[in-house]
């Protein structure tokens, strides 16, 4: 398996023309990308993959007409481990503010860049309002088990809880009703890649019986999917691992480390 790993490490996702073709003009576009030329072309790796999921959990990708990276928590050493992230990959950075818009007294880490923002869009992050777009993991991930497992170890510190009290490791997402079997499918897909990469059994996705009406009168349902046995949290310790210490706390705890 290695040395497919080795391989796939290699595949090129995106080159300077991909990027250049998402431009409407092509003289705005050339002149957009000409600074960032080096970036090309993309290959996959883990660290690329754990972008795109720090994205799909905490983050949010704003597009046309004004294209910028948003990335929120309570922590400033969350912001900063993602800063650096992009940093290393890409050579840009942000800058962190206080949120002043909602009341979990979080902080933001803004990247104004638009060349970045459209690269990974096109590498599969979606833009916009995640609860009412759809979008799956894509496929550059989904065949490279080492992007694969990064990919759940960033989403999973991001969006996963670890109770060791009720011994299980739950993810949830919500979704506008009209895009449920949307969310389904993504739960699916994570269900069914653990099992073939690292042998971790999942429940299948399953719901709350109650919706929820947002602010903007959108309404949602919550899709869970837990993770129960001893062996499938031997195997996460193992080949996934989680970022977030207290969470990887409560896991220890749960297998009596």
């Amino acid at each position: 398996m290695n040395s497919g790993l080795s391989n796939q490490r290699k595949q090129v996702l995106l080159t300077f023309g991909d990027v250049l073709n998402n431009y409407t003009s092509k003289i705005h576009g050339t002149r957009a990308l000409q600074k960032y030329k080096n970036w090309f072309p993309i290959k996959a790796s883990p660290r690329l993959a754990g972008i795109v999921a720090d994205l799909m959990g905490d983050g949010h990708l704003q597009g046309d007409p004004r294209w910028r990276i948003d990335y929120t928590s309570k922590r400033v050493a969350e912001l900063k481990r993602f800063n650096n992230e992009i940093k290393l990959m890409f050579g840009v950075k942000g800058k962190i503010r206080e949120c002043t818009t909602n009341i979990y007294k979080t902080k933001n880490l803004g990247i104004n860049n638009g060349p970045l923002t459209r690269v990974l869009n096109l590498l599969g992050t979606p833009t916009g309002n995640k609860v009412t777009q759809k979008f799956d993991i894509p496929i550059w991930i989904k065949n490279n088990p080492a992007c694969f497992s990064r990919f759940i170890n960033r989403l999973f510190s991001c969006e996963a809880c670890v109770d060791s009290k009720d011994r299980g490791i739950e993810i949830q997402m919500y979704k506008s009703i009209e895009l449920i079997k949307d969310g389904v499918s993504f739960f699916e897909e994570i269900k069914y890649y653990l099992s073939k990469y690292y042998n971790i059994n999942t429940t299948k996705p399953f719901f709350e019986n109650r919706v929820n009406i947002r602010k903007d009168g959108i309404i949602t349902r919550v899709i869970r999917l837990k993770i129960r046995n001893i062996q499938s949290f031997k195997n996460f310790q193992k080949f996934i691992g989680l970022e977030d210490k207290a969470k990887m706390n409560r896991l220890d705890k749960i297998l009596g480390n």
